[in-house]
């Protein structure tokens, strides 16, 4: 049964004991299409919400949304169907809200698939005392969810969420940001941001941090080495490979 994701997470959070030595290698991650396949009933919560707050009957309208925050794609679906701002920017946080109770309610009924190699990496890097959190575009009571639901929740401590932001690169700094302040993270640390989209890659570009792009959703390893990646791979599966590449 998941618990009240809707409410500020536990002690994830908690400061470290100052006794314990200083991370110096911090390890960001995506969720959709990077840790888990991307969810069903996440979709279905982002129509139905907007729904019940705009009275608009919609899809994606033709919107791609990989590697967008939940923010962004609410209000560009919005937008597309003609929503004026003032309007948008009034619903949203109850749009999120809606959509994040949604969510809870049905995703226990869907079976989440984590990724190749996905569970050895997160296991590797806990064993080497690698710091972990999480960037991504799914609002926060979302993303612990969904983490929770296939057992991958207490691997990380920290993130920047589609909730926090609707520019990714911002939540890559605010990741990194609750890192030091709260988890004692070297600020001169090596930080590696992975995703499975250009967007993903972008956004750590612009924030400062080593990007490592895997192929596992729907871009082809060309096309994701066109953003420019630090790193690329077409899945987590030879996980022992990256931890040796990346000198973690």
């Amino acid at each position: 049964m998941l618990d009240n994701r809707l409410a500020v997470p536990d002690n994830r959070r908690a400061v470290p004991d100052n006794r314990l030595a200083v991370p110096d290698i911090l390890a960001l991650f995506d969720i959709d299409n990077t840790l888990t396949r991307s969810s069903i009933t996440h979709r279905d919560a982002f129509f139905t919400a907007i729904k019940n707050i705009y009275g608009i009957n919609t899809g994606f309208a033709g919107l791609n949304p990989h590697g967008m925050t939940d923010r962004q794609i609410i209000s560009e679906v919005l937008k597309i169907n003609g929503v004026e701002e003032h309007r948008i920017d009034e619903g949203m946080e109850k749009c999120l809200r809606d959509m994040a109770e949604i969510f809870i309610r049905n995703v226990e009924n869907e079976n989440l698939v984590i990724l190749e190699g996905v569970a050895d990496l997160l296991k590797e890097l806990h064993n080497r005392s690698v710091l972990m959190g999480l960037v991504t575009g799914n609002v926060e009571a979302i993303a612990w969810a969904k983490l929770e639901i296939v057992g991958l929740d207490h691997y990380f401590k920290m993130g920047g969420f589609g909730s926090d932001d609707s520019i990714r690169a911002n939540l890559v700094r605010l990741a990194v940001g609750k890192a030091v302040k709260d988890f004692g993270f070297s600020s001169g640390g090596d930080v590696f941001l992975f995703g499975d989209t250009p967007k993903d890659i972008i956004a750590g570009k612009e924030a400062g941090v080593k990007t490592v792009a895997v192929a596992t959703g729907i871009f082809s390893r060309g096309e994701l080495s066109g953003s420019n990646p630090d790193y690329i791979y077409e899945s987590f599966g030879d996980f022992s490979s990256i931890i040796n590449n990346l000198g973690l």
